[in-house]
């Protein structure tokens, strides 16, 4: 990572910021007038336009000077920008019945693959620039408190070996050991459970398995689906924990485990959460993929409770994990296909449910993302 590629990223986001913003302000405009009204979505349609007014007057980025500038910009629009999820499931739920659900889920996904498309870029950008200036402030011997001032440009030659948010020697099994561990811990917490008695996570198939990955989308996706297998199995086993032990029983697990096979080709790497839940509703089942069922409205009415949200694992310490918004699954598929991958479920009804998820494993996917709604013929 060069000077010259620092401030050539600088100027590829600055430019395509408002060109991603400028196309979902147009996805609003195109929403009927019912839905364009409500309070929620209009929020999200007024921050939009802020920030694609904003980012489109901005000069060029020329020196490091300015790409400081442009990162501090760039953090306060993100931060500003976490009530984003918030209020379109606000405004997703009392717009259902309202607007025809197809057009609402199109419309939702779209947002959300935009919004992971916009935030990846600012974010690698600001880590790089972040990890560079770090790098540059001990190629000078510079202190933590000294200037940067003076540091407008870099030594000639100066380099680093950086990738920002990126790794590209990502440990399938030990994201997915990380994600239960955590799961496992909540769940444990919320059902007043001791230590060790949730669902145990057996981890099997190619374990050795590396990839190239954001690893906190990775972490996202798999925790959704391991709190989806763990609380299901433990509804479904409650019982187990009140009931007296024989000897035969005694130190056994009160839970049948759930099984995570991973599967690693030259090109994909496969995951697949096996669990003893039961089996989804088949009235449900439909619905699991949708924002705007009856059932998933008055779950997103539960976003009432939070201001911000930024679909990162991280955030699940601050939330009930009995609190469902009916967004994990949902946001996990989105998520899975913006790197050019899939999240799918299969019900097995009266035994369990066997999620899979598909992702590209060298990264050299282009990321998925369509720039504009599709027009209708004559339009």
């Amino acid at each position: 990572l060069t000077e010259d590629k620092l401030i050539a990223s600088a100027n590829y986001v600055r430019g395509e910021l408002p060109v991603r913003l400028a196309h979902r302000i147009s996805d609003f405009q195109y929403l009927p007038y019912i839905a364009g009204t409500n309070p929620h979505l209009k929020t999200v349609y007024d921050l939009y336009w802020r920030a694609f007014d904003e980012f489109r007057k901005l000069p060029p980025v020329k020196t490091l000077q300015d790409n400081r500038r442009f990162c501090d910009m760039v953090s306060r629009n993100l931060l500003e920008h976490s009530q984003v999820i918030p209020q379109l499931g606000m405004g997703v739920s009392e717009c259902a019945g309202l607007v025809a659900p197809d057009e609402i889920d199109r419309f939702m996904s779209q947002m959300l693959v935009s919004r992971i498309s916009r935030r990846t870029l600012a974010e690698q950008h600001i880590a790089l620039s972040q990890q560079f200036d770090d790098d540059l402030r001990t190629h000078l011997g510079l202190a933590v408190d000294e200037s940067f001032d003076q540091l407008n440009q870099a030594p000639q030659g100066f380099a680093t070996q950086r990738i920002g948010i990126v790794r590209a020697d990502c440990s399938a099994a030990q994201i997915i050991h990380d994600s239960a561990m955590r799961v496992a811990e909540l769940l444990e917490d919320a059902h007043s459970l001791p230590p060790g008695a949730a669902p145990q996570v057996i981890v099997e198939g190619h374990t050795d398995a590396m990839f190239m990955c954001i690893p906190e989308h990775f972490s996202y996706i798999m925790h959704e689906l391991l709190k989806n297998s763990m609380t299901h199995v433990i509804r479904r086993f409650a019982t187990r924990l009140d009931d007296k032990p024989s000897a035969e029983q005694a130190g056994a697990p009160a839970f049948p485990p759930i099984r995570v096979t991973i599967c690693a080709s030259h090109a994909d790497i496969m995951v697949r959460v096996s669990d003893q839940s039961g089996g989804i509703d088949p009235e449900v089942l439909p619905c699991i993929w949708s924002f705007t069922q009856p059932a998933k409205a008055r779950r997103l009415h539960n976003f009432h409770a939070i201001q911000r949200m930024e679909a990162k694992p991280a955030e699940a310490t601050t939330m009930s994990p009995l609190v469902s918004f009916g967004f994990g699954l949902p946001m996990s598929r989105v998520y899975a296909k913006y790197w050019g991958g899939n999240v799918n479920v299969h019900s097995l009804p009266g035994y369990g449910v066997d999620a899979y998820v598909q992702l590209p494993r060298l990264g050299n996917v282009v990321e998925n993302i369509s720039a504009r709604r599709a027009q209708a013929h004559g339009d």
